[in-house]
């Protein structure tokens, strides 16, 4: 359509849409927010893994190895300690134990008696440098509880709990060992 002049009138200018302004400032905080809370779960996640495979270690004891089956008895220094009320208890399994060939440093009452209740057949107490020794004695007290602690040395300290009948035998010994070595039990202390 033409105008009163005969022209057609000019079109006006659409002005471009404006956008609305949005400021970056609160969605780039969520965004951080979200990942920090991503980083902070995968890290306790991982960390957690990590740490659960250290505590079943722990729980578990030294791995067998033909090593620790063949070990000498005679390397294994003991102190054997009597976390019950039986009176004499320590003496008499020190005694079978020097028997068994093992040496044996000392026996008396459990000197953690009023910081730690053992319950079962007995703890056997260990350092790093003394886990093939703990899991070696562990097979004359079968169903003891081996716990790691942060000693230096490679003494083993056997704490006679309320559980306790006897020493195992030496044909049961044999059988744990060979029972141990073919993964048909678990090692003292595992569940």
């Amino acid at each position: 359509m033409t105008g009163p002049m005969g022209r057609v009138p000019p079109r006006r200018p659409v002005p471009p849409r404006v956008k609305p302004h949005r400021r970056p400032g609160p969605w780039l905080a969520f965004l951080t927010v979200l990942v920090l809370i991503a980083v902070v779960v995968w890290w306790k996640v991982l960390g957690a893994a990590n740490d659960d495979n250290g505590k079943n270690n722990a729980a578990c004891g030294p791995q067998i190895t033909e090593s620790v089956t063949t070990m000498d008895p005679k390397t294994v220094r003991v102190r054997v300690y009597n976390a019950t009320e039986r009176s004499g208890l320590a003496r008499q399994v020190s005694t079978v134990l020097k028997q068994k060939k093992f040496t044996v440093l000392s026996s008396s009452n459990d000197p953690l008696a009023d910081t730690r209740k053992v319950d079962g057949v007995a703890e056997i107490r260990y350092g790093d440098k003394g886990q093939q020794q703990a899991l070696l004695i562990s097979f004359w007290f079968p169903g003891a509880k081996l716990v790691s602690d942060s000693r230096k040395d490679a003494i083993v300290d056997v704490a006679i709990g309320p559980a306790y009948k006897a020493v195992a035998t030496d044909a049961q010994v044999s059988q744990a060992k060979k029972d141990a070595l073919a993964g048909k039990t678990p090692v003292a202390g595992c569940t």
